[in-house]
């Protein structure tokens, strides 16, 4: 166990404790879940436990066609690979690379979540930046964090997801000490020496960017980002969908966490909250507030809502031979910034929507990009 473990030990799931809970909800027993189970693992769609549970496909209303247009993880990425386009360029591995989608961004005068740091083992390439700072050693990491003029700071792998080894850093408590957004106290050189230890793909440190006020008022002091998934078609560039994730209230960030995270479908053109539903707890129902008890977050409607539908079709630009990608958007104070590229996104509207990616409303659009994936020597399997 570590000082940035907590995520990745929030995102282990507990089937037999699923069972069991579900069973007590008077869901499905134990043994008829285990059919279940088996039966989705071994199909053709290769449903995993958690999903069974996360999506409530044990529900009758989830029958055969809920089934046949819902996308698995395990078959995430070969959907988004299908809509790559290998004669225009396939970039995955800029992609897969924050520091490289950022000076991908800088080149092309798009706002974006600036590195002022980075922790780069010797030997590792940086891309160049005038303003960023390289860090080689657990040494450099402790001596940069001993500066109280980088805080509060968030720190994050250079090439991870889901939030793992992330954390917010408030500032420094005594000499020696850091600490956290969730209140944790810990020592800058155990935690440099981790950095280095851990991370030896690299570790970003950037400003800690704060949400609008008026949308903080719904989801807190961690930065709740906006996923937007755009889709290249032959009009264009497509915004597909938007879900806010919304951190636990304990949480430095919304990645996976210790309590309830509940994440909001976003009406794409409006930018309109229209559906809010608990990650983990389908049996909740839809939501009306957010981490806000007494201030209703369903129907509140996303500040800089068409600065930041554009600046991912700019970005999208960027990157010719990605049929989809998925957008990490801060809305700020100052405005819409770019956060992170996926090339692979895991397609967060499931959740909130409760509805399979590929229903009817959605699926056209996705036509639209296989058609003109195949154009450019993509396409090979469809959905």
């Amino acid at each position: 166990m570590g000082y940035l473990s907590a995520t990745a030990e929030a995102g282990a799931y507990d089937v037999g404790a699923a069972m069991q809970a579900l069973a007590a909800k008077g869901g499905p027993g134990i043994l008829r879940q285990s059919v279940k189970l088996i039966a989705l693992a071994l199909g053709s769609r290769r449903i995993r436990p958690e999903e069974y549970f996360t999506y409530a496909l044990y529900r009758k209303d989830r029958g055969r066609d809920f089934v046949r247009d819902f996308l698995s993880n395990s078959r995430k990425r070969d959907f988004n690979a299908s809509l790559e386009m290998p004669a225009r360029g396939v970039e995955t591995a800029v992609l897969d690379d924050k520091l490289q989608t950022e000076a991908r961004f800088l080149a092309h005068g798009l706002p974006f979540a600036r590195t002022n740091a980075v922790f780069a083992p010797d030997g590792a390439s940086v891309p160049p930046m005038p303003h960023l700072a390289v860090l080689r050693s657990s040494a450099e990491i402790t001596a940069y964090l001993s500066n109280p003029d980088h805080f509060p700071v968030f720190g994050k792998p250079r090439s991870d997801s889901f939030a793992r080894g992330a954390a917010a850093i408030a500032g420094q408590t005594a000499a020696g000490t850091l600490q956290f957004l969730s209140g944790e106290v810990v020592p800058i050189q155990g935690l440099a020496d981790e950095i280095a230890r851990d991370w030896t793909t690299g570790y970003l440190f950037q400003p800690f960017y704060q949400t609008e006020t008026s949308l903080r008022a719904h989801v807190g002091d961690a930065m709740a980002s906006v996923r937007i998934v755009t889709l290249w078609t032959a009009a264009g560039i497509e915004p597909w969908y938007a879900v806010i994730r919304l951190p636990a209230r304990s949480a430095m960030h919304d990645g996976d966490a210790i309590g309830e995270r509940i994440w909001g479908l976003i009406d794409i053109a409006s930018g309109e909250v229209i559906r809010l539903r608990s990650l983990r707890d389908p049996h909740s129902g839809d939501l009306i507030h957010g981490n806000n008890p007494d201030l209703p977050f369903l129907g509140f409607r996303m500040p800089h809502w068409q600065q930041a539908i554009e600046i991912t079709r700019s970005g999208h630009e960027c990157f010719p031979g990605h049929g989809v990608i998925g957008w990490d958007v801060f809305l700020t104070p100052e405005g819409a910034i770019l956060d992170e590229a996926n090339a692979s996104p895991g397609h967060v509207y499931q959740v909130a929507a409760q509805r399979p990616l590929l229903n009817p409303d959605m699926r056209p659009a996705y036509a639209r990009a296989l058609a003109f994936a195949r154009q450019h020597g993509g396409g090979e399997n469809a959905f």
